[in-house]
């Protein structure tokens, strides 16, 4: 995730090119990255055990190895001595650029130095970057105040690492009133608190979320590919209000829909955050306890 961060600055500043920017994340792809694969190359798990743990994190808001721990399949030992073989992000960077002789770890260290300067970050937070841990990059992005939302919101964007992209690179938040759309998927959730959240996209963007959560192609945003993303939604607010059903906050979810080409505007604001996958932009929008209506 690192790479994919300061990668993307390199190349904004032509220090690499298109070409070596891909070479560079397919080198770090190339090693094996997710805790279950691991765990059963290293006979610690089954197939079947990870296959197990994979479905249950549908459910519940954990990591793979907290419900490994959970289910006891795993001693904490063993998932640490797993984390441990991931490798930190920001090595695995390093290792790939000098590997393909792009940059010399001095040139990274400098321009990792103007990258912290031009984006305002502090030490603590290029070392969040640094460590690839998605629940300490949110806040460099994310600018929320309210816990609710900032709850909210966290659990959408690790539910895209964990069911669509371990990949994703946030983009600044923002707020409005109002917003245009191309495609918009989307949910109403009434309780306690009223919710609205949906993911929209200029084009075809939401693709890169119907298609690896439908596990096939769809070529376009169609009815199918809309009700994947729609499924996405709501597997995702499931977990949310399941959580707060067990903090006896009670809200429950209308059928998730979706809209083309026409505008959405809010009693309140949306919070608006730009994500990109494999370089498609798309927006999570979310507006709490505010009416918000779609012409």
């Amino acid at each position: 995730m690192f790479g994919q961060y300061f990668g993307r600055y390199l190349l904004e500043k032509n220090r690499i090119s298109q070409t070596e920017f891909n070479e560079i994340i397919a080198h770090q792809k190339s090693s094996p990255a997710k805790l279950g694969v691991i765990a059963v190359a290293e006979k610690l798990l089954t197939a079947k055990q990870a296959d197990e743990v994979n479905e249950l994190q549908k459910q519940m808001d954990l990591r793979f190895g907290d419900v490994a721990i959970e289910k006891g399949y795993l001693l904490s030992e063993e998932v640490a001595y797993l984390l441990n073989m991931q490798g930190n992000p920001y090595s695995k960077f390093v290792q790939a650029i000098t590997e393909n002789n792009v940059l010399t770890i001095e040139e990274i260290e400098k321009y990792l130095e103007d990258y912290k300067k031009e984006n305002g970050f502090t030490d603590y937070e290029i070392d969040a970057l640094k460590s690839g841990d998605i629940d300490r990059i949110i806040p460099l992005f994310v600018k929320a105040d309210d816990p609710f939302l900032c709850d909210y919101i966290s659990l959408a964007i690790r539910n895209l690492v964990r069911f669509i992209n371990n990949e994703i690179v946030l983009q600044k938040s923002y707020r409005s009133s109002e917003y245009t759309f191309g495609n918009l998927a989307y949910q109403h959730m009434e309780g306690e608190h009223q919710i609205f959240a949906g993911f929209a996209s200029g084009d075809d963007e939401l693709l890169h979320i119907a298609e690896p959560f439908a596990k096939e192609k769809f070529g376009s945003m169609n009815d199918d590919a809309f009700d994947s993303v729609c499924e996405f939604i709501n597997c995702s607010n499931g977990l949310f209000t399941s959580k707060l059903s067990e903090e006896d906050i009670h809200i429950d979810m209308a059928p998730p829909l979706f809209e083309h080409n026409k505008n959405i505007k809010t009693s309140g604001e949306f919070l608006i955050i730009p994500v990109l996958m494999d370089g498609a932009k798309v927006e999570l929008i979310v507006a709490v306890n505010s009416l918000v209506k779609i012409n």
